[in-house]
């Protein structure tokens, strides 16, 4: 279809939506909007989405047709009056189902007008006040939005605007919750990667609005369930990455701790993605896990130098140490530990290995006496460290003392030398080199070289004589 024939098309659509709004005699021509929006063109889509939008939302004040009233003095009238309302409501019902089956087309532009004409008509008192026509409106929402077969990631972060719209937002969300139950009820198992995709996205569109008592208990009952199913193992890492914003907004957070204890018990990345909600229960909710630092402990090995999650890391681990009432022994473990794999780790790594250990020390004074200790040979031919051993108590970390960052001030790259010769120990801030790359220092050291002091000989040519040792 060209455009000429599409703008004649849009013009006609405008047309009717006059007409129809102009005198209830033209009601019928609802019918032909209904049928454009069968069209392929996503233009023609837009114009009818908003036309049947506008339409609605003047029939639903204008006469209240979904209760049903009779205004009507005669009973011939007020039959007449039934069959039209009766009328209006049947293509009031096809143009929701309409709107919900735009949710999930291709065109995100669709999408999103038909969201907008979906909140605009649950904002209305004739449509927020019917429960039926509001059950039914999210039912079908729901259903669009965890489809089983399309990623719905564009237009679930648009959701948010369907509840701050209507009053009674609360309500709205419950609704919600209660269907992505039954949704997930109703899936034949195991669920699509998609659908799972879908409904965690959802959730977490939900755990991020203001939610009262009810909404948290449902929330809480429908993230369990969610939690209970078979899934990828790349949606696996996703929920773990984003579950400590989630659990924020459960009534009960510490139904999580089977779900994180189990995943922390699995290693590799899983496990180190796991660290960030059991610190949060163990902080916030008095979760009781003894082993959390001893198994954090064990995670700190030459992998992790190289691990795409290494960042992050480290980032957590300085914030699960930063507390000033963990034991020096369990402290100073971590610091030893640390500074021995910096003597075999990448230059990138030794540059955040390097504050991070001089954090623990400036947060634990006591133990400064580990880079400054005068009670040992000024040449050890052994050291009490105890690296194999896997428990931070037991490794003897605090009879040691940290003469790796002595070795690492004859490190081949001047400004981790220059990292390693210092004494006077004050915390700093990580999140600025915790990206840091071989690639970032090598460009770091290009900018600092004068393009016209590079030296190209190793014997400084005149003219075209060459020197008498010259050799080829």
């Amino acid at each position: 279809m060209d455009q000429e024939k599409i703008s004649s098309f849009v013009k006609k659509i405008k047309t009717k939506t006059k007409l129809i709004l102009k005198d209830l005699k033209n009601a019928n021509l609802i019918i032909d909007l209904l049928a454009c929006a069968q069209e392929e063109n996503k233009l023609i889509l837009c114009a009818s989405c908003q036309a049947l939008g506008t339409v609605f939302l003047h029939y639903v004040s204008a006469k209240p047709f979904l209760k049903g009233d009779k205004t009507a003095v005669s009973a011939e009238d007020a039959n007449k009056e039934d069959q039209v309302s009766s009328w209006l409501k049947d293509q009031f019902t096809a143009t929701c189902d309409v709107l919900c089956d735009f949710l999930s087309h291709e065109s995100l532009e669709v999408k999103k007008i038909s969201l907008k004409v979906i909140s605009s008509l649950l904002q209305t008192n004739e449509v927020n006040s019917s429960q039926n026509v509001v059950g039914t409106l999210i039912e079908g929402i729901i259903g669009q939005l965890i489809k089983s077969d399309i990623d719905q990631t564009d237009i679930i972060g648009e959701v948010p605007v369907l509840w701050n719209a209507a009053d009674k937002s609360s309500a709205l969300i419950s609704l919600c919750l209660v269907h992505i139950r039954k949704q997930m009820k109703s899936v034949v198992q195991p669920a699509s990667d998609i659908f799972q995709r879908n409904c965690w996205k959802l959730i977490k569109q939900i755990a991020s609005q203001d939610l009262d008592d009810k909404c948290r208990r449902q929330l809480t009952s429908v993230i369990c369930d969610f939690l209970k199913q078979k899934m990828s193992a790349n949606l696996y890492k996703d929920i773990l990455t984003g579950i400590s914003v989630v659990m924020e907004k459960m009534s009960s957070p510490l139904r999580l701790t089977d779900f994180l204890s189990e995943s922390f018990n699995i290693g590799g990345a899983i496990s180190l993605m796991s660290l960030h909600g059991l610190f949060i229960l163990m902080h916030k909710y008095n979760l009781d896990y003894p082993d959390f630092y001893a198994k954090l402990y064990s995670m700190f090995r030459p992998q992790i130098f190289s691990a795409k999650y290494r960042a992050r890391f480290f980032h957590l681990a300085d914030t699960f140490l930063s507390s000033t009432h963990l034991p020096s022994y369990l402290v100073a473990a971590f610091a030893k530990r640390l500074s021995r794999l910096s003597l075999h780790a990448p230059a990138s790594a030794v540059h955040i290995a390097i504050p991070f250990i001089f954090n623990l020390i400036a947060r634990h004074p006591s133990l400064e006496v580990m880079i400054g200790r005068t009670d040992l040979p000024s040449e050890l031919t052994s050291d009490p460290y105890i690296p194999d051993e896997k428990e931070p108590a037991s490794c003897k970390a605090l009879d040691s003392c940290l003469w790796e960052l002595q070795t690492l001030e004859h490190h081949y790259d001047p400004s981790i030398s220059q990292k390693a010769q210092k004494r006077k120990v004050a915390e700093q801030d990580l999140s600025s080199i915790l990206e840091t790359t071989t690639s970032d220092i090598i460009s770091s050291y290009a900018k600092k070289i004068k393009k016209d002091t590079i030296p190209l000989n190793f014997v400084k040519i005149n003219g075209l004589t060459l020197a008498g040792n010259f050799v080829l």
